[in-house]
């Protein structure tokens, strides 16, 4: 197969790839609510063009029968993960369909990672999920000249 160079030494393989993560455990979940919402921040010009995650373990713990994550944002709050078991750990890897094939923002905004569980989300006492995201930055390679 072959690669084509782009501006800043990016090669074709290297856009497919997943570019950031972020991993989150039971002891970041701290409100005393069925339901907490954490944020990565995606600055304008950038495209989110997918997202996956790995469940290293279960969420588990206190009173909690269910536990699920959505991650999207304000426009789209499931858009790229939709009601992903994370109690079971029926799933360790997902999503198990595809969400949003890709957004561009427009200006500065956060991806939304949403826990929500059956009782407070901060009584779990095991869980560690991995979110894994393909955002390429669209200004890295904006200004070509046809020639």
């Amino acid at each position: 197969m072959s690669t084509q160079a782009l501006k800043g030494d990016k090669t074709i393989q290297g856009l497919s790839t997943y570019t950031d993560s972020i991993r989150i455990t039971h002891a970041d979940l701290t409100t005393a609510s069925s339901s907490q919402t954490l944020t990565l921040a995606v600055k304008a010009g950038q495209q989110v063009r997918a997202a996956a995650y790995k469940l290293h373990t279960a969420f588990s713990g206190g009173s909690l029968s269910s536990f699920v994550i959505d991650v999207g944002d304000g426009s789209d709050v499931d858009g790229y993960i939709d009601n992903a078991d994370v109690f079971t750990g029926a799933g360790s890897f997902g999503p198990a369909s595809i969400g949003r094939a890709g957004k561009v923002y427009a200006s500065n905004d956060d991806i939304d990672i949403k826990f929500t569980g059956n009782a407070n989300v901060n009584t779990a006492t095991a869980g560690d999920i991995e979110i894994f995201f393909n955002i390429f930055d669209i200004d890295s390679i904006a200004g070509r000249q046809v020639s």
